[in-house]
């Protein structure tokens, strides 16, 4: 006999194929309440069974490609050969919540179209977003890499056309060289108009070197060291995802707003092109002599490689438009920079995406620089209120000639205030008195340029190093459970699969509207199409959602008996529901400055589901 509602489903009943795809479909819908297109179709999938399935209990051919590849992911992937329960989907489902979004996801934008503006990335950035800081290197030769790609004007011309920059590590050492190669970014298969729009990204790479894109380069970086990746390596960038951290807001149906907004697209992507454009090499950690500076250049590496890029086509007239996303990922010349294991990983402020790359460039070197240097005291156990050298912070902020020593001074003292209104700071003052009646006499500069300041990091950052710095579980893919799935779906659009993401022809539209609360209900109180002769579907009956235990309200106190009942950290409870754990640290201390409907949603489905497993 069929069940009509899902709360009749017993934890630990032994689920047969209908049911563990209704069970998996009540399961992961949260994960996607976003996309009530997908939903709909998910829907059907889930309640109606074809008398293919009836007779094989096995996806057939023509179901969508995205919930098969979820359903084989959780019972082939993670329970191959094993009797499945509404639990152990539970369970799985909040385990691997980010790994099952970006796996299923790979086959949203062939089989949803319009999806193309969404990002893969979208909740990683919602994290990010909450918690204020993201994960970077605070290796040396990661920062010097770094920094070279933000300064044009060392890039000389040597040889045939061939630009190149000397590599000078912080003690002023020279290190290896940076050369530009543009015509070298990728080898990838494009089409006609494809290539005229790539091709117009190469172009503008020399001319794209700033710290604009420095921050781009943290932020690759970043996301490759916390999104699952496909069996290749590649994780996939979206122009959303640094539009978003930048705050740039998409237009309201305006056509003039829209044409900016293509337009910040072309001038981040142009900047990933200009990275992928990046050839290093570096000594090893060698010094070079000015004798022996001339030492053999042949070892050098690309910084990033380029997988399939994803192209978006006016729906009228069938012509390319702008790259909106592409594969990246980081060569084994910065990967070993950026390892999850590294003890170089520290936190970087996310005003750093927003300072402005053309009037605020002080603003975001200084605020890479104090980031760093924060990072290696707590690494070498000093104190994080060590003054700072005035000269020191002069040169990280490499402040144009033209300002006079009083101008530099203001310059200091309102990038360190900015910081402190920001957030970014706690407060500064100087170490020493300083007799502002002498500023502008012949010669104060020189007393004022031995000064020290002391800057005090905020709390936030503070916390966040004593929990240390520690990536997500999920932030490397169980690589033997993405090798079965490709096995298991050959033919399947994975990530990684560049043909299909190749020729794939979109059209530009507006982001998918967020689902309303009561589409899903509207939804479910419907049946599903009625077993007639042209579409041989058995007709099951669902009734509305509803968990069948007592019950349970969200409130901090509710969250924090659970947590310590369970004798979980706040860490490990935030991982499973999906949130950051500083949100869930500040829900805990009721300390949220504002209501995040989402998460409140998904705090109380993870209470909800604890109440039941331990019912």
């Amino acid at each position: 006999m069929i069940m009509t509602n899902y709360s009749e489903i017993k934890d630990q009943l032994i689920l047969p194929y209908q049911l563990i795809k209704i069970s998996i479909f009540e399961e992961t819908k949260y994960l996607f309440e976003d996309r009530p297109n997908i939903l709909e179709k998910w829907y059907k999938e889930a309640y109606q069974m074809t008398e293919d399935e009836v007779r094989n209990q096995y996806p057939p051919v023509g179901m969508s490609p995205s919930f098969k590849a979820l359903y084989l992911f959780l019972t082939e992937g993670l329970y191959f050969q094993k009797h499945i329960t509404k639990s152990m989907i539970k369970e799985a489902v909040l385990k691997h919540s980010d790994t099952i979004y970006a796996t299923v996801s790979s086959f949203l934008y062939s089989e949803f179209l319009e999806d193309v503006t969404l990002s893969l990335n979208e909740k990683t950035i919602d994290h990010t977003m909450e918690q204020d800081y993201l994960y970077t290197s605070m290796d040396n030769d990661y920062h010097m890499i770094r920094n070279i790609v933000a300064k044009k004007k060392e890039f000389k011309e040597r040889g045939a056309g061939q630009l190149a920059a000397d590599l000078i590590d912080n003690k002023g050492n020279f290190r290896g060289m940076a050369e530009l190669r543009p015509t070298q970014t990728t080898q990838i298969a494009l089409k006609e108009d494809q290539e005229d729009l790539w091709m117009r990204l190469v172009d503008s790479a020399y001319n794209s070197l700033d710290e604009w894109t420095a921050d781009l380069f943290d932020l690759i970086t970043y996301l490759w060291l916390v999104t699952p990746k496909n069996n290749e390596g590649y994780i996939e960038f979206h122009s959303n995802d640094a539009l978003r951290l930048r705050q740039i807001q998409d237009s309201e149906k305006n056509a003039k707003e829209l044409v900016i907004r293509e337009r910040d697209r072309f001038n981040i992507m142009k900047r990933v092109v200009a990275l992928s454009s990046m050839w290093v090499s570096l000594s090893e950690g060698k010094v070079i002599t000015q004798e022996d500076k001339q030492y053999d250049f042949q070892d050098f590496k690309r910084m990033f490689d380029i997988g399939a890029i994803r192209v978006a086509y006016d729906k009228n007239t069938g012509e390319a438009q702008g790259v909106y996303a592409l594969q990246i990922k980081p060569t084994a010349l910065l990967t070993p920079l950026i390892s999850a294991s590294s003890q170089m990983i520290g936190l970087l402020h996310l005003k750093v995406f927003q300072y402005s790359h053309q009037t605020q460039k002080e603003h975001k070197r200084l605020l890479r620089y104090i980031d760093r240097q924060w990072k290696m005291r707590i690494r070498l156990k000093s104190k994080l209120t060590q003054p700072f050298k005035i000269s020191t912070l002069l040169k990280e902020m490499d402040i144009p000639v033209r300002y006079n020593w009083s101008d530099k001074k203001d310059k200091l003292e309102n990038v360190l205030d900015d910081f402190k209104a920001d957030g970014v700071i706690k407060d500064w003052e100087y170490k020493e008195s300083f007799d502002e009646s002498i500023v502008g006499k012949k010669g104060w500069y020189k007393s004022w340029i031995n000064c020290s300041i002391i800057i005090f990091p905020t709390d936030n950052l503070v916390e966040g190093y004593k929990r240390n710095v520690e990536l997500s579980s999920q932030a490397t893919l169980d690589q033997s459970i993405l090798e079965k799935m490709h096995q298991i779906m050959p033919e399947s659009t994975f990530l990684g699969t560049k043909e299909k993401s190749n020729n794939l022809k979109v059209a530009m539209i507006e982001s998918a509207a967020t689902i309303e609360a009561d589409v899903i209900e509207k939804t479910h109180k419907k049946s599903i199409l009625e077993k007639d002769k042209t579409t041989k579907v058995v007709k099951v009956e669902q009734q509305i959602f509803d968990f069948d235990v007592k019950e349970v309200k969200l409130s901090p106190e509710a969250m924090d008996e659970m947590i310590n009942y369970l004798n979980m950290s706040i860490r490990k409870a935030a991982e499973e529901i999906g949130i950051a754990h500083t949100t869930l640290s500040r829900y805990l201390r009721k300390e949220n400055k504002r209501q995040n409907n989402k998460n409140d949603e998904k705090m109380l489905n993870w209470l909800k589901g604890k109440a039941l497993i331990n019912t």
